[in-house]
């Protein structure tokens, strides 16, 4: 059930951020607190985890692939709560131009998907 929620959730934010991804852009540029940065990160983690959990069952190629994805979204968000690697990275993004941000709502909203099938 929490999956499908989640796979909800995914789909409509990478919908308003393929439309819009200077709003995610915008939002990226602010500072964030540092209990924001960790509710944000746990959330990260918590999508892993939930990614790799609904496709350990799955038959195929594309939840395997997934499962990969989630995989790697967990390992980065433990990493960046623990470090300050999470300023870079924000700057990093920051610096990246619309088309990147449009590929990645795409990836979002078709992990929502999957989420939502799987």
């Amino acid at each position: 059930m929490l999956s499908k929620v989640l796979g909800f959730i995914s789909i409509v934010t990478g919908l308003l951020w393929l439309l819009r991804p200077e709003i995610l852009r915008n939002r990226l540029k602010k500072k964030m607190s540092r209990k924001l940065k960790l509710i944000v990160y746990g959330f990260i983690i918590m999508f892993g985890f939930l990614i790799i959990g609904s496709v350990i069952k799955s038959h195929g190629l594309v939840p395997k692939i997934a499962g990969i994805m989630g995989i790697a979204l967990a390992i980065k968000g433990i990493l960046l709560i623990t470090s300050k690697a999470s300023e870079k990275t924000l700057n990093w993004l920051t610096d990246k131009p619309l088309g990147f941000f449009r590929i990645w709502a795409l990836a979002i909203f078709v992990m929502g998907i999957m989420l939502i099938l799987a």
